[in-house]
């Protein structure tokens, strides 16, 4: 297998073109530009990282580039410029982190190249906009002028990269001095009994509503550091500055994965991840749902690493470890660069569930973002400039593991499956099961442009999706009408639409234009199929996915990301569908085999605990193989076992009703040749959650959902009533 570019070999060959000006996101490397703006804070982090006097060629240039930035009307900086190097008017504005930033890379550039004019024009510029947070208390904002506040909020991350910057350029002069006695008393506003809040309000109070942030815990352990160094050499206005730097990182912990491996972005007031629409609304608006982000986990990695080289502290040393292991599993151990990160789908607002590899929900025009109508969200298989820098600032010159070989794949037995997509269900669903004429009516209401969106709704309110068409949905849409025996109406119409969101690559988005995914390819492949049609570049497609296949055996959402068994049963489906079959297969059954705990259930990846979203992924992908699952007496044993007296299922043991977690565990037991404990209440269970519009919802008497919801259900109903054709619940998901 061929290793890598290291971090630094990527980000010059593939984001720095001929005049050092750095994109602020590719797709997997240069020859897929995804957001080819320039942020001030990239040309600065650049300057920083890459800086040094034994490369000064490269330091120069990328001095330049930073220049380029250089508002000529007044003090600072602009913060956003185009592919042209003109500045987009929302970029006039003054961020204090960001304008400090760009000062600190001026500075060191100077230092490192040996320029006592850059050195103080650093300083220069610095002073000024230190001179101005005091005055206007600590803002998050400032308007071009520097005088107008625009955010009046005061964030732990920007006060504590004023303070790295400032000590940066010390003199001696009295005022960097006063200024970090100022910034220590700021500091000091955001203690916690546990940790530091991420802000504060205008009127100077903890936000609890924002609660913990990783990023800026991160950030603020560093900047403690630096005040401890300062009093271990001149005397500090704070001398226990280590052992707040050692209680904001012990509070880093919290944010630890429950259920898989790295650390979430955000914890709430109690210290608890948590899902919380209010985010996406007020204050300073923000995706709803926690993740797992790798610049995050870059700056733990450098938080605790100082802690642990000025104490000692084997506990940080193990924070740095796992959140180092992580930054290296989102590493691309092919064409190198490391990936934004991970989502997660939540059964419940505290219980995440499913991964997800988008940043769902996230406000319009955040870096990466594509949007879908209402809905905007960051594809986590981007690379961002951010990510790259500080990920080679944290991990420096390290090589990436070698990825563990896979493990010997077991002997299965065959399956026997029919695979006959010629019907979809034997018989109508009972009578009176649930209001079917309602649901059709809801169901065709989605139907928009080429294809069907998520909800009947044109312009809703609140965070329900609105009508406009996605393959996702379009999948569900078909596979509704279908195992109803409805018709559908325009299906060339349809076809055109999905067949319009290949890439060029072989993969399909959501839309034209958006980036591939094995998610939206294998929602694609399946809808074109059962439609009649392949008017597509079927051997491009099938290449796509089998570049999907990492090296522990395991398919993840894009070529390169990382694997798990959600994204392999997608992909597998796809390739199986196109009359393919997986290139290693040996090797995914034994990813498979690992995956498998002793109670029965799997795991989304090797060492996770059951779920039944894993559980279905894995028995359904080696049906669709033709292998019968190991043991599976055991697994319907335990799926079974999962069933409450309301007649739903637990998504995991002792863990609360899903759902789409009921959902899972049907499916499973069907595929399986098995059925719930207790059929009648699941059925009633299910029919409960039908809306009053028509539609359906995770919840008894709430409103109507997606199509998604509505496939649940339908499907479900069908697999209830032993309806559904077999290899329909093995295919269709």
């Amino acid at each position: 297998m061929t290793r890598p570019p290291s971090l630094r070999a990527f980000f010059t060959e593939n984001f720095l073109d001929a005049q050092s000006h750095v994109p602020a996101v590719l797709g997997r490397d240069a020859a897929d530009p995804v957001t080819v703006d320039r942020t001030l804070r990239d040309a600065a982090l650049a300057l920083l990282v890459l800086g040094r006097a034994e490369d000064a060629e490269r330091t120069r240039a990328l001095l330049a580039a930073l220049g380029r930035f250089q508002d000529e009307q007044a003090p600072g900086f602009h913060e956003l410029l185009d592919v042209t190097g003109t500045p987009h008017p929302v970029g006039d504005v003054r961020t204090p982190a960001a304008q400090a930033l760009a000062w600190w890379a001026l500075h060191h550039a100077g230092t490192a190249l040996a320029e006592p004019a850059s050195v103080e024009k650093a300083r220069a510029g610095l002073r000024p906009l230190a001179e101005a947070v005091l005055a206007t208390d600590w803002p998050a904002r400032l308007h071009r002028d520097g005088t107008t506040v625009l955010d009046g909020a005061t964030l732990l991350e920007q006060v504590a990269v004023l303070v790295l910057a400032v000590h940066a350029v010390d003199d001696g002069d009295p005022f960097w001095a006063s200024f970090l006695t100022a910034a220590t008393d700021r500091l000091t506003a955001f203690d916690s009994a546990d940790g530091a809040w991420s802000a504060l309000t205008p009127r100077g109070e903890p936000d609890t509503f924002h609660g913990y942030r990783l990023r800026a815990g991160a950030l603020a352990v560093l900047a403690w550091c630096t005040l401890h160094e300062r009093t271990s050499v001149a005397g500090s206005p704070e001398r226990g500055a280590l052992e707040r730097a050692r209680k904001v990182l012990r509070h880093l912990g919290v944010h630890e994965h429950t259920r898989g491996r790295g650390l979430w972005d955000r914890v709430d007031a109690g210290s608890q991840t948590r899902v919380d629409p209010l985010l996406a609304r007020y204050g300073r608006p923000d995706s709803p749902f926690p993740a797992k982000l790798m610049p995050d986990h870059a700056l733990v990695v450098l938080a605790a690493d100082r802690v642990a080289e000025l104490s000692d502290d084997v506990w940080a040393k193990g924070l740095s470890a796992l959140a180092a292991a992580e930054l290296w599993r989102y590493t691309d151990s092919e064409a190198g660069g490391v990936f934004q990160g991970q989502g997660s789908w939540f059964s419940t607002p505290v219980e995440a569930s499913v991964p997800l590899a988008r940043h769902v929900m996230v406000p319009p025009r955040s870096t990466g973002a594509f949007s879908v109508g209402n809905t905007a969200y960051v594809p986590f298989h981007e690379k961002h400039a951010t990510t790259q820098l500080l990920a080679l600032a944290a991990l420096g010159e390290r090589e990436q593991p070698a990825p563990a070989p896979p493990g010997p794949a077991p002997a299965l037995k065959p399956w026997p499956l029919e695979r006959d997509l010629s019907y979809v269900s034997r018989e109508p669903l009972s009578e009176g099961l649930i209001d079917l004429p309602a649901y059709l009516a809801w169901l065709r209401s989605t139907a928009s442009g080429l294809g069907y969106g998520l909800t009947p709704y044109r312009a809703p309110l609140g965070l329900r999706s609105d009508r406009t068409a996605q393959t996702f949905s379009v999948l569900h849409v078909v596979s509704d009408l279908m195992a109803l025996n409805e018709p559908i109406a325009d299906r060339e119409q349809l076809l055109a639409g999905i067949c319009a969101t290949q890439n060029p690559d072989g993969g399909f988005g959501e839309q034209p234009s958006l980036l591939s995914e094995a998610f939206t390819t294998y929602c694609a492949v399946l809808t074109a199929t059962v439609l009649g049609g392949a008017h597509y570049d079927t051997e491009q497609c099938a290449a796509f996915l089998q570049a999907c296949q990492h090296a522990e055996g395991a398919f993840g959402n894009a070529p390169g990301y990382p694997g798990d068994a959600w994204h392999s049963n997608l992909a597998v489906l796809a390739l199986l569908t196109l009359g393919r079959r997986p290139r290693r297969e040996a090797d995914l059954v034994a990813y498979f085999t690992a995956c498998r705990n002793q109670d029965g259930g799997y795991g989304n990846q090797p060492g996770h605990p059951s779920d039944t979203f894993a559980t279905f992924r894995v028995v359904d992908t080696l049906i669709a193989l033709g292998l019968e699952p190991p043991r599976h007496e055991e697994t319907v044993a335990w799926l079974r076992g999962l069933q409450t007296e309301a007649g739903g299922f637990r998504y995991r043991a002792s863990g609360p009703e899903s759902f789409v977690g009921s959902y899972h565990a049907i499916a499973s037991l069907y595929v399986l040749g098995s059925r719930p404990v207790d059929p009648v209440a699941c059925t009633a269970w299910i029919a409960a959650r039908q809306s009053a519009d028509g539609g359906f919802g995770r919840l008894p008497g709430g409103p109507s959902e997606t199509t998604d919801e509505g496939f649940i259900a339908i499907q479900a109903l069908h697999m209830l009533e032993g309806k559904l054709n077999p290899y329909w619940a093995v295919v269709m998901t």
